[in-house]
């Protein structure tokens, strides 16, 4: 199945929590952020809504696992047993940050 599309942030030219994705019902989830920028996005997840953890999503190029992303690239993320994910740019000095996340029920 191709899954569910969302954009997490789009041109984001701050720091911020992004909308959020609903993944109940999905194994995986891929990010893909997109943009010339100096920042730092940190993925996020929550079971219950309301305590947001970071957590670690594994770089799809370099196959680095981490809990942030500091340039463009894919990012896949485990998420069976999570409620929602998120993007958040926790760090933010200069250009546009765009966060798209499709959920899947296949890696």
């Amino acid at each position: 199945m191709v899954g569910t599309k969302k954009i997490l942030q789009d041109a984001a030219t701050a720091t911020g929590a992004g909308s959020t994705l609903a993944v109940n019902a999905y194994c995986y989830v891929v990010f893909q952020v997109v943009g010339t920028f100096s920042g730092t996005v940190t993925f996020q997840a929550t079971v219950d809504g309301t305590n947001w953890i970071a957590v670690r999503a594994t770089n799809m190029n370099t196959g680095t696992a981490g809990t942030t992303a500091t340039a463009a690239g894919l990012y896949q993320l485990g998420v069976a047993g999570i409620g929602i994910v998120r993007a958040n740019i926790t760090v933010y000095a200069s250009g546009t940050i765009t966060v798209w996340a499709r959920a899947t029920e296949q890696g």
